[in-house]
């Protein structure tokens, strides 16, 4: 085995073939972000795109199994992928349809019924759950084009030093496991200015509350960067960075 004697040039700013992840609010501007994204495959777990128009495939409308469904149009996505972006629509609610399916599969494999996925021996039901979403995850992340998680995120308050952390709306590892395989991560809030997309992780301190944003993104043209919640602002902060700027 030949291994590698020399470093590599740092390449020109890129987001082709990245993942996205964007978490925020209800209401945050998170759907109208991926709407208006040229030749984006917007794939919708909630009807949450009925007004906003735009190229969308409606994942309750077109079958009677969400999640079979899903693995179909990630297949076929993988042979044939017209689209330079591909969102989906909520992360939240792939996590529901896989708790109901890895609950279906505990009950089935333990000969058990009606057993909630908190009740299975040892973590087994949430340990299949992870599993099933960890699979998805990678699926997605190997489709031959950009893609967006968008998520909801919930704030956590550690008693002991009332520090309050904006993570996403996961059960148990996922919300560390998923983060860790995404390139970018934004958290949309909104304001009296306007939608924003921030890359910036920061810690905050008010009425002796701290609040920590998990946010960044492995590309130094993005990282630790807030921009207009739009897809234009987004490829022009990359653009910003061939000239080695941050």
């Amino acid at each position: 085995m030949k291994l590698p004697t020399k470093r590599k040039d740092i390449p020109p700013p890129s987001i082709d073939g990245d993942m996205f992840l964007i978490i925020g609010e209800p209401k945050s501007g998170k759907s109208t972000f991926v709407n208006q994204i040229p030749n984006c495959l917007v794939i919708d777990t909630q009807r949450g795109h009925s007004k906003l128009g735009g190229c969308v495939l409606d994942l309750r409308e077109a079958g009677a199994d969400p999640l079979a469904t899903f693995a179909e149009v990630l297949a076929t996505l993988q042979k044939d992928c017209p689209y330079d972006v591909v969102a989906i629509d909520t992360l939240d609610d792939l996590s529901v349809m896989a708790e109901e399916l890895a609950t279906q599969r505990c009950n089935l494999k333990m000969n058990m019924k009606e057993t909630g996925i908190a009740n299975f021996p040892h973590g087994t039901g949430w340990l299949q759950h992870r599993e099933i979403m960890m699979k998805m995850v990678t699926q997605i992340r190997g489709l031959p084009c950009t893609t967006i998680l968008v998520a909801h995120n919930k704030r956590m308050i550690d008693e002991e030093t009332s520090e309050v952390s904006k993570v996403l709306d996961l059960p148990g590892k996922l919300a560390h496991h998923i983060p860790g395989e995404v390139d970018h991560i934004a958290i949309a809030s909104r304001s009296k200015k306007g939608y924003t997309l921030s890359f910036e992780g920061y810690e905050h301190e008010r009425s002796g509350k701290k609040t920590v944003m998990q946010a960044g993104s492995r590309l130094k043209a993005l990282n630790g960067k807030v921009i207009e919640t739009s897809w234009a602002a987004l490829l022009e902060a990359v653009k910003g960075g061939s000239d080695g700027s941050a």
